[in-house]
């Protein structure tokens, strides 16, 4: 219970949330918005979650990404830049990572449902 609460979880939960809030918002900005240095944002994630904020960041942007091509029939590429990807063929590795399947494939699964 007390590490939930720890000065470290306090700043992960306040950078998570800023994140969910700013899917646009890159890892300098989450840590100004932290009140923490950038290194600084990076080591607390790795006590905390042994993970980088990145990771989180991208992982977010997977969730919106996925109810996007769920419930929309926004092209790809649209949702791709929507969502600030460097290109679709980044926003398509990001997707396979994180899901095992590619954008079309998650598509055709949703519509299966």
């Amino acid at each position: 219970m007390e590490q939930n609460t720890s000065p470290y979880n306090l700043i992960c939960e306040k950078a998570l949330e800023f994140m969910r809030q700013n899917t646009d918002a890159k890892i300098p900005e989450v840590a100004r918005a932290c009140k923490v240095s950038e290194s600084g944002l990076y080591g607390i994630f790795k006590i905390v979650y042994n993970e980088t904020p990145n990771y989180f960041r991208q992982k977010i942007l997977f969730e919106k990404a996925k109810q996007l091509l769920v419930t929309t029939n926004i092209p790809i590429e649209e949702i791709s830049q929507m969502l600030n990807f460097s290109s679709a063929s980044y926003f398509r590795k990001i997707l396979k990572k994180y899901s095992g399947k590619t954008p079309k494939e998650i598509r055709k699964a949703a519509q299966l449902q």
